[in-house]
């Protein structure tokens, strides 16, 4: 048999093969490998490329970076508490234990031991101003032993002391500031007690009394 004939006996042969070939091929080319190489280069690098069960590749990274270290959680105090606790400190009182001062309208009283009997002479031309000091210094809880008047030239509203009464003398105009002078004894005075003469400046006492009452 010559070659010719053998080639013409195996050529449906050959024909048959490369068509199977063929196809295969084709069917190779038109529909690939399914599997994306690019997605597993990604997943390495740390893009963000979405895995099995939805989350993000790199969100546990992001979650493990944002945590706050321990150092960080011994933060100074917060500024508002430590004003707050400065400023209940400073309310209170710098002496606590100081007495408050009396007040200057309440007056002054001098103690029973200090009160004397005392006498009142009037050198104005009001008639009664010695009974209206009477009825004052009565009041405060001093005893008036007599009133009447008095011819002289005495400058202001005085009591006038014997030898040793000046502390008595100087707790009465103390407690009654209208008799604002403290003299001893004169001559034409009841040498033996306290005196208070009254002069025109008394007047304004009983005045700005008269004033308060019909207001």
């Amino acid at each position: 048999m010559t070659m010719r004939e053998r080639l013409d006996r195996a050529w449906p042969s050959l024909v048959a093969l490369l068509g199977t070939v063929g196809v295969v091929v084709a069917l190779l080319f038109l529909f690939g490998d399914d599997t994306d190489g690019d997605q597993t280069d990604d997943l390495a690098a740390g893009d963000d490329a979405g895995t099995d069960d939805g989350t993000d590749g790199d969100a546990g990274t992001e979650d493990t970076e944002s945590t706050e270290s321990p150092d960080d959680a011994t933060d100074e105090p917060d500024d508002e508490e430590s004003s707050g606790e400065d400023a209940e400190e400073t309310d209170e009182p710098e002496n606590p234990d100081e007495p408050d001062e009396p007040d200057e309208d309440e007056g002054v009283t001098a103690p029973p031991e200090l009160r004397s009997p005392v006498g009142i002479a009037n050198q104005t031309t009001i008639d009664g101003l010695e009974l209206v000091a009477q009825d004052r210094l009565e009041d405060g809880g001093w005893e008036v032993a007599a009133t009447g008047y008095y011819s002289g030239e005495i400058p202001e509203t005085t009591v006038f002391f014997p030898p040793g009464y000046e502390e008595y003398a100087q707790a009465l105009s103390e407690q009654f500031p209208e008799i604002g002078r403290v003299q001893p004894t004169i001559e034409g005075v009841n040498p033996d007690r306290l005196v208070v003469i009254l002069v025109d400046d008394y007047l304004e006492v009983v005045d700005d009394e008269d004033d308060e009452g019909g207001g």
